[in-house]
């Protein structure tokens, strides 16, 4: 039930009538005519009738106390957006020397608009046509860039409000230059960490905006700016409760105040407004011309937007003040999480959409990390496993249920526990002479327990921020700060898994970008940073991973092979990228895995070592054997894959084991629908397609007789449909030394092909004679002796184009020049940083520090 909320005056009309009447008898007795005919009555109900409506007024709050209360509660005019656009600067004539575009380098229309002065745009950030070239596009907002303007001077007192000159703001852009407040510093108050920005010649540190002083975490260098007004306020002092549970006796700044005789400046933009949405081919003019350059914007500006109104202030302000009620923002969702269930100790709330392209729009992601007493952690140490033990399903259950309630009707919560990372520090660490060893051991290896932790901490308060890397700087900080500590050196970041070894498959996603998956063994990696840092996303326990396949026309979907004997194979699917998957089924021994699309349902292919099998991916459905060959109906494949030329034509080819041929279907894989197309006799284990243009070739690798066999390379075939190619097979064996063919990848028009011995082998059948390249003993892939390379068994080029991966027993290397050179990319050691997934934390490893005294070091 509502609190009811009373009136003021509770009187009505009939009400002051009656009260009028009963004055009327004790003041004037002789007035005896209180009838609605009295001319006298007239003139009382018309009375009546004012004060009825003076009462409705009181009785409703005036709009000038509804505006306070709103501005008690934070609430503000939200300021006008500012349209952005790239724009291109180009040479009016060749030239060999750099053309510099400075920042805030304007830009106008030709013509106004809505008959005002023509908008001015400004670029977020310096450029340069280099050498040789024409162009370059640039990031720019409609507004006026001011920098530098000082709007203020400290007086060390709290509660400080400065005003800039030129409001009002625009609304947040997510560029650093929004806003900036800078307060003039001594140099020996900053050190190397120290957020600052220098104005001739004279730091300045930049302080942070915030929406309220209640929550400034480590940094307490903050202000709370009112964008419409283009004021800036500094924290002010409140009397706070004590440990004794009453108040202090002096008022404290809630945060840090800039002190007295300090200037003030502010770097912001200024203006906005829907007056900077201009079509494509506006903003041809500049108002600060650069010899031998134009400008012109190929797209139109978009964002621009107006100041809100206050009606909407005051329609959306109470809607401010139930926000806790109600979760819309992602602070909301994580206060939600955190207040429901005391098992949780942090939340983290994303929006999937934005790190996702398989996300549905409106799906937030809630990330939960469990509590856990502090008698559980031993030394500060925390383990993955020790946090798996406290992710309960109730934790799981309260959250949804408080979320439930609370979130809008059209959005989607996905509330689950986050993921972890094992990393662990190995480092020397020399210590003053004076310093017992074993004490600074214990100290630096509980600092760096508390700092590298998901927990929050004593060292760490916040604990460790979710997708956030490890680098060698953040060791040598914790390391540094203990006072025992003279210097550490050697420092080295070592994570748990990699994928380096026994990789069999590889493959990159058309979707998301830099994605890549790799089999190692028992577990998928994925990388989320083109190999720069991997994670396992799922494992296979006792089995051992020979295909991976995303879907090359749906986002997120993802099928793994995964061997349970020389028998069979477990198959599973994921619809997010890795994120979670569907029940295994088992199958035959599955060697290869290929996507295709019926109508709009996803089906899997899968060649088995006993027929060829498809799944239809929906709610019910099992595989189901595919008819190939009448006559042998166990006929085993090796390879499958899948080509759907511009014509809509979708080619199914098969490679059939015991040298039975190549089958092609040219209907979508269907039974009864394939046709042997030559190589009977050809030992050929895997088939790729590669795309060139309107044309697609059918590329087909073969497999020696033994170690010693040089192999006989590849072949190719032109896929035209239902029609044959007038030359068939052509064979690609010039030049081929290496033994089998285990894999086949492109890069534009080139092919590159995975050896037994020779590594990746390289042509470019567009040219002539076209004949394969082999590998130079220096690019970089693992040696097995001098000469030979270890068997490259998996290769996967990225939709780009612009990168190769090739995977092997000794893990994964990568080729970002188009096969020349390769590095290895599944070294468990680092010297600079560790990477994380933003949906990721990092767990302390066992820390190798090797303690010495300066006596005793080098």
């Amino acid at each position: 039930m509502t609190l009811p909320v009373p009136n003021l005056d509770d009187r009505d009309f009939e009400d002051l009538l009656e009260q009028a009447r009963r004055r009327i008898v004790q003041l004037s007795p002789d007035w005896n005519d209180l009838s609605p005919s009295d001319p006298g009555m007239v003139l009382v109900e018309l009375f009546a009738f004012l004060t009825e409506s003076m009462i409705y007024r009181l009785n409703r709050f005036p709009d000038k106390a509804f505006i306070a209360f709103l501005n008690l509660i934070g609430v503000r005019l939200m300021p006008p957006g500012a349209a952005s656009v790239m724009l291109t600067f180009k040479r009016k004539s060749a030239g060999e020397t750099a053309l510099e575009i400075p920042r805030g380098t304007r830009v106008i229309a030709a013509r106004a608009t809505r008959g005002g002065a023509p908008p001015v745009f400004a670029t977020a950030d310096g450029a340069s046509i280099p050498p040789g070239e024409k162009e370059v596009a640039v990031l720019a907002h409609h507004c006026d860039l001011v920098i530098a303007e000082e709007i203020g001077t400290g007086n060390g007192m709290a509660g400080l409000t400065a005003k800039v000159r030129r409001p009002p703001i625009v609304a947040s852009t997510s560029h650093p230059l929004d806003l900036i407040i800078g307060v003039r510093a001594e140099a020996d108050e900053l050190d190397e960490r120290s957020a600052a920005i220098e104005d001739n010649g004279i730091p300045y540190r930049i302080w942070r905006e915030v929406e309220t002083f209640s929550n400034v975490e480590d940094d307490p260098y903050v202000f709370i700016a009112d964008r419409v007004a283009g004021t800036v306020t500094f924290a002010p002092a409140v009397r706070s409760r004590s440990q004794e549970g009453g108040l202090t006796e002096v008022p404290e700044a809630l945060a840090a105040i800039p002190q007295a005789g300090r200037e003030i400046l502010a770097w912001y933009r200024s203006g906005g407004g829907p007056d900077g949405n201009v079509a494509a081919g506006t903003l041809t003019t500049m108002k600060d011309p650069i010899p031998g350059v134009e400008v012109t914007n190929l797209s139109p500006a978009t964002g621009g937007r107006p100041g809100e109104s206050l009606d909407n202030a005051l329609l959306r302000g109470p809607q401010e003040l139930h926000s806790l009620e109600r979760a819309v923002t992602a602070r909301d969702f994580q206060l939600v999480a955190l207040r429901s269930s005391g098992a949780v100790a942090r939340a983290r709330a994303f929006t999937k959409a934005d790190l996702w392209r398989h996300a549905l729009p409106g799906t937030v992601q809630l990330l939960l990390v469990p509590y856990l007493p502090s008698e559980s952690r031993t030394g500060g140490a925390l383990t993955v496993s020790q946090l798996k033990e406290y992710e309960t399903e109730s934790a799981l259950t309260e959250v949804v249920s408080a979320l439930s309630g609370r979130r809008p009707a059209a959005t989607i919560v996905e509330t689950q526990w986050a993921h972890y990372k094992t990393v662990s520090v190995k480092a020397r660490i020399v210590v003053h002479r004076e310093e017992d060893l074993d004490a600074v051991h214990r100290r630096v290896l509980a600092r760096l327990h508390g700092t590298v932790n998901p927990l929050p901490t004593e060292m760490n308060p916040r604990g460790w921020r979710f997708g956030e890397a490890l680098r060698a700087s953040n060791v040598y900080d914790m390391v540094l700060a203990e006072a025992g500590v003279r210097y550490v050196d050697r420092v080295r970041l070592i994570v748990d898994e990699v994928p380096d070894k026994g990789v069999l498959a590889l493959d990159s996603d058309q979707f998301q970008p830099a994605t890549w998956y790799a089999g190692s063994t028992t577990a998928l990696f994925r990388s989320l940073n083109d190999g720069e840092g991997w994670e396992v996303c799922h494992r296979f326990p006792g089995e051992t991973i020979d295909a991976v396949k995303c879907h090359p026309d749906i986002p997120g979907l993802v099928a793994v092979a995964s061997r349970l004997s020389d028998e069979s194979s477990h198959l599973q699917i994921s619809r997010d990228s890795g994120e979670s998957w569907e029940p295994p089924v088992q199958l035959e021994r599955i060697e290869d895995l290929a996507w295709t699309t019926r109508g709009s349902t996803p089906v899997l292919m899968m060649a088995t070592h006993r027929g060829l099998y498809e799944l239809s991916v929906e709610p019910g459905a099992t595989p189901l054997q595919v008819v190939v060959d009448p006559s042998n109906p166990n006929l085993g494949f090796y390879s499958a894959v899948v080509a759907t030329d511009p014509s809509g034509v979708v080619s199914v080819a098969l490679a059939a084991r015991d040298t039975g041929g190549i089958y092609l279907s040219t209907a979508g894989g269907r039974s009864d629908s394939f046709g042997s197309i030559g190589l009977v006799g050809e030992d050929v284990r895997v088939l790729a397609v590669q795309h060139d243009g309107p044309r697609s070739f059918l590329w087909a690798g073969t497999a020696g007789v033994g170690a010693d066999d040089p192999g006989k390379g590849c072949y190719s075939w032109e896929l035209r449909g239902e029609d044959k190619p007038p030359e068939g097979w052509r064979p690609r064996q010039l030049r081929w030394r290496g033994g089998s063919c285990w894999a086949l990848a492109f890069l534009g028009s080139s092919v590159f092909a995975a050896t037994h011995s020779g590594g990746v082998l390289l042509m470019d059948p567009s040219t002539a004679d076209p004949e394969w390249e082999a590998s130079d003993v220096r690019c970089g892939l693992p040696m097995r002796d001098p000469g030979r390379f270890h068997p490259v068994q998996a290769l996967a080029s990225d939709p780009s184009g612009q990168k190769l991966l090739a995977g092997g027993p000794e893990g994964v290397a990568r080729s970002d020049d188009g096969g020349a050179r390769y590095i290895v990319i599944s070294e468990r050691d680092f010297s600079e940083r560790v990477t994380l997934p933003a949906t990721w934390l990092f767990c302390s490893g066992e820390h190798e520090l090797e303690m010495v005294s300066e006596l005793a070091a080098d």
